[in-house]
Parts: structure tokens; sequence; C-alpha cells
């Protein structure tokens, strides 16, 4: 009678396992490339498309058959956390079936057992040390691993083991990761598989973002492209390791598209690798035309109080009407826009509100002035209309003149 195919992962796991274990140890021997796509959806989540170009090697193709023409496939590693518009396609772009969670837990077992036993080859150990690991193994499966080196600390000062390296290793790696595991048919040439999925991300000071990217690692090379939004641009791009802050390769500056090649040096671990991306609005989408603005507001409201007599402005509401409907038409052109790709909102934000205070104060200054305020308060209300509108077309230059142009740089040496 035939196996169910839950019973076949089952019956199969162990051989599985041993071959996935070399080949996710030495994934730059047989993944030859990776490819990722981040394109920005919003302030606070990116899609990632990933391509794997992989061969299994030979002497593994036989331990990773599922059935007659099937294979499973350590694909990659994801961090555990629930995939959002997960799709995973073939060359041919046919959809691929995985291993679900039960029958990856099963072979991630027996990979932690596998990694236990190679510790424990060399020692003095009896079986009793593999009853006692079991709850923490199992604990590593359950996603429930709170201070995990320390509970590993415990099991070898109990058992008077030396240290547990592969299977510390293996459990650290199966903590935070949960194995993709490809359903494949054909293993007999090179392939290349494309998945993709949404994710959320670290926001760091300075409108910055950070990308996690441990798959810089699980190739032999490694390639990664940012699909910035509209009317934005990356000011920098750095691939560095979070842990220790070494940076590992730059991309181009003020670029629409920055791209990094990059070689993992298999001598170096990295601990945390990622991506820091620095985006900035571009100069003339709405910085440029903003502090134009702002700058016609400001002679507006500034010569008027410096040169002219207030007092005798005050007897005609025309001056007063047509400053009213020129601000109010810069206020809707300028302000209330929906068009605009989410993460361009929030970064205009602060400027917008800037525009906002000097288009107030030039109101507020016609409003005193058409309804003929005291002298006080004209006085007053003009000069504070003045201050504001003059800061904020300040400080719109600045950052016009310091925002990225059309024109990409090198990237740092």
């Amino acid at each position: 009678m035939a196996a169910w195919p839950g019973e076949e992962i089952e019956e199969r796991a162990a051989e599985i396992a041993s071959a996935a274990g070399v080949l996710l140890r030495r994934s730059a021997g047989w993944r030859h490339r990776r490819v990722e796509t981040i394109t920005v959806l919003t302030h606070e989540e990116v899609r990632r498309q990933v391509s794997v170009d992989f061969t299994v090697p030979e002497e593994y193709r036989e331990s990773l058959r599922l059935s007659g023409d099937e294979y499973v496939v350590p694909l990659a590693l994801l961090a555990k956390r629930p995939l959002v518009h997960f799709d995973l396609r073939n060359e041919e772009g046919h959809s691929i079936p995985l291993l679900t969670a039960d029958q990856n837990r099963m072979i991630g077992r027996e990979l932690l057992y596998q990694a236990l036993d190679a510790d424990l080859e060399a020692q003095d150990a009896d079986a009793e040390t593999l009853v006692a690991a079991g709850p923490l193994i199992e604990a590593v499966l359950a996603d429930d691993v709170r201070q995990l080196s320390e509970r590993i600390d415990e099991l070898e000062r109990e058992r008077g083991l030396e240290a547990l390296s592969d299977f510390r290793a293996a459990a650290d790696t199966l903590s935070r990761n949960f194995i993709l595991w490809a359903i494949v048919r054909g293993l007999d040439r090179r392939r290349v598989f494309k998945f993709a999925h949404d994710e959320g991300f670290a926001q760091r000071p300075a409108l910055s973002h950070f990308y996690a990217t441990p798959g810089c690692t699980q190739a032999a090379t490694f390639h990664v492209e940012v699909a910035v939004p509209p009317a934005l641009r990356a000011r920098s791009t750095d691939l560095f390791d979070d842990a220790t802050g070494a940076l590992l390769r730059a991309g181009a500056r003020d670029a629409d598209r920055p791209a990094i090649y990059f070689i993992a040096d298999p001598l170096v671990e990295l601990q945390r690798p990622g991506l820091l991306v620095q985006y900035g609005v571009e100069r003339w989408r709405f910085l440029g035309p903003a502090a134009l603005v702002a700058t016609v507001i400001c002679l507006l409201v500034a010569l008027p109080w410096l040169f002219a007599d207030l007092h005798a402005l005050a007897a005609s509401a025309g001056a007063a009407i047509g400053l009213v409907l020129s601000t109010s038409a810069v206020f809707s052109a300028l302000v209330l826009r929906t068009d605009e790709h989410p993460l361009l909102r929030v970064m205009l934000v602060r400027y917008r509100l800037l525009l906002v205070a000097s288009t107030l104060a030039a109101l507020f200054a016609a409003a005193a002035l058409g309804f003929r305020a005291s002298p006080w308060i004209l006085e007053s209300t003009w000069a504070l209309a003045a201050v504001v509108s003059a800061l904020a077309a300040g400080i719109l230059i600045t950052e016009t003149v310091r925002a990225p142009s059309l024109r990409r740089g090198p990237p740092p040496r």
C-alpha cells in the first residue's frame, strides 16, 4: 500500500535532513545567484521579490527525492513571521507547492537531532542526553525560544558536556528562521525559482529604512536593488552588518533604482546584514515649487509691512481680497493632493506644514487688513505674518538646495 504524502515525509525526514544539513552549510556551492528587488509599497511595508538560481549537486538528489519525480529543495531561509501575499513560481511561471508547517517541523527536528549527534559523537554521552535535549528541541520547533542560549548552557552543564557548537548553531538558525522547502520536479538541470512576499521593515532616524538582507550570505553572489517610489530618490544605499556597523557595499547616491552587487566572504560571519536606504524628495517635484510659492508669499507680506502704509491700505479691501484668493489657490494646488505615493505623502508632511503656516499667516494678515483692525492689531499681525513666512521660505529654500536632483552620483569610495 502506497504511503500518503505526509507519511512519505515522515519516513524520509532523516535522509532529507542529512542532505539538507550539508546544503544549508554550503549554500554558496549550489545556489549560484540570488537577486532581490525591494519595492516600497507604503511607509510601513515593502514587497520583496527574490530570484534564486541553483543546481542541486548530483550526490544529494536521491536523498531529497520525495516520490518518483518529485524532490524537496531547501530554497531559502526566511524569518519566522506570517507570509503575506506569498507566491512561488518556476522559470515558466508555474506555481510551485511548498511543504506544510508540520512537514517542515519534521525535517527541522531531524536536523536538530543530527546536529546534536555530531556534537556528542566524540564525547562520552549516554542516551539520556538525547532525552534531556528533547524538550529544548521541541521548544525551538514551537517558536518558544526564550533564553535559548542559557538553556543550552544549562544542558551542557547538567550533562557534563563540552560545547555543543553544531547544535547551538542549528538551534539558533531554526529558532529565528524557517526553511522554505520547495517541491520540485526535475533536478537534473540548473533551475531558477522566484518567490515574493510583503513584509514590514525597521524605520530609522532621518526617514531611513532598514531592510534585512540575510539572503546576501545564502548564495555565491547576491544582487539587490530598490524600486524607489516616484518623486523620491535614494540619497544613500548601504549594505552593512547592523550588529557590527561594518560597511559591506555602497550604492550610487541620489538614484531612482539603486543596485548593489555583493559576494560574501565565507571566512567572515555576518550577524545581521541589512540594507539601509535614506530617501529624499526630488528637488523640483514639490520642494522647488513650494519654496517659490513661500518666497512669493513672504514678499507679498514682508514688503508692505516694511515699506507700505498699512493704515492707508486698510481703507480699500481690494488688495486684501486679492491676497486671500491667491493664497487660497496656493493652498489648494500644493497641499490638497491625493495622487501621491504613501511614503512621499509622509515625507512631505513637514514641508506642507511650513507652506500651510506661511499661507495661514498671509490669510490672517489679509483678514486684519480687510476687516480694518485697530492699528496695533494690524501692525502685530503683519509683523508676525512676515516673520512666519520668512522662516517658512528660508527653510523650504534650504531644503530645496539640499534635496537630490535628477542626476545620480557615484557611490562613495
